[in-house]
């Protein structure tokens, strides 16, 4: 038993299917279209950002490791009294450590610590191993990297802020013991 007109309903419902595939259809060539009118442009963007990428990763790369080339000649007290500025110098005004004992020292703290350390670790030599760019937003750039002394090791995680004549200033650091390894 049929129902009066249920046959034009019918009719109905396949003429709007057939629409919405049709229409779906347009879609997704335009959408096509649009893919690749904007695949050289985004082509050309993407290296630009891998060299931008590979200059900020040697940027931060060369920092840490000056900053840790400064520490050791300092710990080991080949550099003279008159250089602790250089270490100091480094530093932002808000400057904090997480140390991996767990304590938060302050800009402050941390300049007494290493100041009162000169000379106190002859032959001091500071390793620093797989400097990576976390993030990099703006004049903020997150990296991570490994110290090693003395066959022990730290894992860093560093915030910088990226000044005038792309200087790094460093804004916070926070240290997580490695343990200790037969390779120095």
């Amino acid at each position: 038993m049929t129902r009066p007109g249920a046959d034009g309903v019918e009719k109905a419902d396949a003429a709007r299917a057939e629409d919405a595939r049709t229409d779906a259809e347009r879609a997704g060539l335009a959408r096509a279209e649009d893919a690749r009118t904007d695949a050289e442009p985004a082509g050309q963007v993407r290296a630009e950002d891998a060299r931008s990428d590979a200059a900020l990763e040697d940027l931060v790369r060369a920092e840490v490791v000056r900053h840790h080339e400064v520490i050791g000649r300092w710990l080991a007290g080949t550099a003279p009294r008159e250089a602790f500025e250089e270490f100091a110098g480094a530093h932002a005004a808000g400057f904090a450590l997480a140390s991996p004992d767990g304590r938060l020292l302050s800009r402050a703290e941390v300049l007494a610590e290493v100041e009162a350390l000169h000379g106190r670790v002859p032959g001091a030599r500071i390793e620093i191993r797989h400097v990576t760019v976390v993030a990099a937003a703006g004049a903020l750039v997150v990296a991570a990297y490994e110290e090693w002394q003395h066959g022990e090791g730290r894992r860093s995680t560093v915030v910088f802020e990226r000044g005038p004549s792309d200087r790094l200033s460093w804004l916070r650091l926070h240290e997580t013991r490695l343990g200790r390894s037969g390779a120095e």
